[in-house]
């Protein structure tokens, strides 16, 4: 992935998203650790908790997650952070600095992140920090993403409750910079963390951080719905910053960037298309370095309408499901099962825990399963048959003699209406290019 497909991603998150978090932190958690994977390279187990069972985790999202998935139970285990490393991204890890602007009427406000969790950290600990700084555009703009979550968190030590105190700060001599430091009690929170059902419903947990299935989760959903033919995966991004390092640094801060032992391990996350226009190389001719790009990455296959869910199917393909043999077969032993029991015991509750109310309830199990899994065959199977055939239907209603004459409508996506004002107004902002406004309007 590079530049032009996380503004994608992005512009679809903030803007066009209509899908129900948990709640707001949610959607700036997702945000930020898409910003940071993008501007650091590192790998999915730096950022987010990975617990020691976690690949039957992502096997369960990869064969039938649902949206219960992205959420868990809040259990009685406590969370002990004052002794505990957390194997993810903390307060402790970031830093926010004010820098001396002079000439301008607010200081500039920039970050550090220490990836202190990189593979091999427990053999070979090194630090390895990176340097941010605000961007103009708002949708790369991780810097606001962790002031938001440090006020949601209350995360700052000094008297800084809004960003209007930040910007009010001045860096005066004989310092050089001024830190924005957090309470002790938050260096070792995470970040981002898990959602949780409770009894009052469904919110960010207090401590737990965010877990790597349901980041994979969010990714996929996400993903699906801008239009994108797969899933997204975490390590689309690390490539992408790879690539684009690689163009601009030298070999020795590559290998650094991407955490690296070897230089020749680089070429396992080489995109396969070469990144080079060899064709006019041999011929003398200049470079088509803008096309090049674009055939390169993943946004040129990006189309809004194939079906990102089981409900976009038509009604007749859902409808297929309850007569597909597999189905009805089971729905038969089932009910077979089940009115066999209640002969024998009098009720289905008064068989439980004998033979036949076993029975019963594994068949009931297998055919929660086969309904999962057909539901996923046949929505990949539909958005396969999209991708595969959209091109050539395409190009055919464009030279259909019959059309010649009739007015042709572009293609005009859906209108987005959020029903949350501060949703609405996020949305707005997150729209608007800062990069012509003066330092005096872009504070307003």
């Amino acid at each position: 992935m590079n530049v032009d497909d996380l503004y994608i991603v992005l512009h679809y998150h903030w803007t066009k998203d209509t899908t129900p978090y948990p709640d707001g932190r949610q959607i700036i958690q997702l945000a930020f650790v898409l910003l940071v994977s993008a501007y650091t390279a590192s790998r999915p187990g730096a950022l987010v908790y990975v617990e020691k069972n976690e690949q039957t985790n992502v096997q369960r999202f990869f064969g039938s997650v649902s949206e219960v998935d992205a959420t868990e139970t809040d259990k009685m285990d406590e969370w002990d952070l004052r002794d505990e490393d957390l194997k993810t991204l903390c307060y402790g890890q970031i830093s926010l600095i004010l820098l001396p602007n002079p000439g301008g009427i607010r200081d500039h406000l920039v970050m550090e992140v220490d990836l202190k969790h990189t593979k091999g950290h427990d053999k070979r600990p090194k630090k390895k920090i990176f340097l941010m700084s605000e961007v103009k555009q708002p949708f790369f703009d991780i810097a606001m993403l962790v002031v938001a979550m440090a006020f949601l968190d209350g995360a700052f030590e000094s008297k800084i409750r809004s960003i209007e105190d930040i910007f009010a700060s001045r860096v005066e001599s004989p310092r050089h910079s001024l830190q924005l430091r957090f309470v002790k009690e938050k260096l070792n929170l995470p970040i981002c963390r898990q959602p949780i059902s409770t009894h009052c419903g469904i919110s960010t947990h207090e401590i737990k951080p965010l877990k790597y299935h349901t980041y994979l989760y969010y990714l996929e959903r996400l993903s699906l719905a801008v239009g994108m033919p797969r899933a997204m995966k975490p390590y689309d991004l690390r490539r992408g910053t790879g690539e684009a390092v690689e163009k601009t640094a030298p070999l020795p801060l590559l290998q650094q960037v991407m955490g690296h032992v070897y230089a020749s391990t680089f070429q396992t996350y080489m995109n396969q298309r070469v990144q080079s226009h060899v064709q006019a190389a041999f011929l003398g001719i200049p470079s088509e370095d803008a096309l090049m790009n674009i055939l390169s990455h993943q946004s040129r296959y990006i189309d809004p309408r194939a079906p990102s869910h089981y409900d976009d199917l038509p009604a007749t393909t859902r409808a297929s499901l309850s007569t597909h043999p597999e189905i009805v077969g089971l729905q038969e032993m089932r009910d077979s099962l089940a009115k066999e029991a209640k002969e024998m015991y009098g009720s289905m509750k008064n068989a439980a825990g004998t033979k036949i109310g076993e029975l019963k309830a594994k068949t009931e199990a297998a055919l929660r399963c086969a309904k999962a899994k057909l539901k996923k065959d046949t929505f990949e199977g539909a958005r396969g048959e999209f991708f595969s055939t959209i091109d050539t239907l395409e190009i055919n209603r464009q030279l259909d003699p019959s059309l010649l004459d009739i007015d042709k409508q572009a293609y005009a996506p859906e209108k987005i209406v959020h029903r949350l004002d501060e949703r609405r107004q996020v949305a707005e902002l997150m729209q608007i290019s800062m990069q012509d406004l003066s330092e005096k309007n872009d504070m307003a």
